[in-house]
């Protein structure tokens, strides 16, 4: 109830009208806001309706991927949900391995697109208001040479990015590379200052070293062909 603020709060609701949904929720006072349960009756749906205001609640839930889940989490998970095949947690219904789209892949009716075909699409609103559309099918034409046709590679070609990803992808690489660099210089500069102030090598003039000799380039050996005599 602290958190209540009449100037944040919605026009017309009361600090009462939130002790309203406290009670209505829990039940604290006994007050009788019609029953839930599976012996409801239509009076105790519309005596629950009376009410101008709902909540909506919002819960963040443990996210668990292959590569960190958790079975003792999956253990502690108090949420179960029916399926064709049983009851089963939240937690392993939606995580993990997967058993939302096994299971919804075996007792699968239709797909999405045949369901389309046999039933219809559902209503579209837009605005709060019905969007007519008594024609659903399309008159596209698809050109087959431009079908069959080969991918265009001229930007890969130039070494042009094609799209946004592909320009952080190349952002990223560059920006790798760059600090690789600085890290072997500034991993060689620290090797000198190590080499000449915690072992006190100092550098001897006229000796070469050999990190600074480059190898040398290969020879081309010409071949003389022999001449032969008349």
């Amino acid at each position: 109830m602290r958190n209540y603020d009449p100037f944040m709060a919605p026009t017309h609701f009361k600090i009462t009208d939130m002790f309203k949904k406290m009670d209505k929720t829990f039940n604290a006072t006994g007050k009788d806001y019609g029953k839930v349960s599976g012996d409801r009756t239509m009076e105790d749906i519309k005596k629950r309706r009376e009410d101008r205001w709902n909540f909506l609640f919002i819960a963040g839930m443990w996210f668990q991927d292959l590569f960190n889940y958790d079975f003792r989490r999956t253990e502690q998970c108090i949420i179960p949900y029916a399926t064709q095949e049983g009851e089963i947690s939240f937690c392993a219904y939606n995580t993990g391995i997967g058993w939302r789209n096994i299971i919804e892949k075996m007792h699968m009716t239709a797909t999405l697109t045949k369901w389309y075909e046999e039933h219809g699409r559902h209503e579209i609103f837009a605005g709060g208001k019905k969007v007519g559309m008594p024609h659903v099918g399309h008159d596209m034409t698809l050109q087959m040479d431009h079908v069959n046709s080969e991918a265009n590679h001229t930007l890969d070609e130039l070494g042009i990015a094609k799209n946004a990803r592909e320009e952080k992808i190349r952002a990223r690489d560059l920006k790798s590379n760059t600090e690789k660099v600085m890290d072997a210089a500034e991993n060689a500069r620290m090797a000198k200052l190590y080499r000449e102030h915690v072992l006190g090598e100092k550098p001897v003039e006229g000796i070469v070293p050999i990190t600074s000799i480059a190898p040398a380039k290969p020879v081309k050996q010409e071949v003389s062909e022999p001449v032969s005599g008349d």
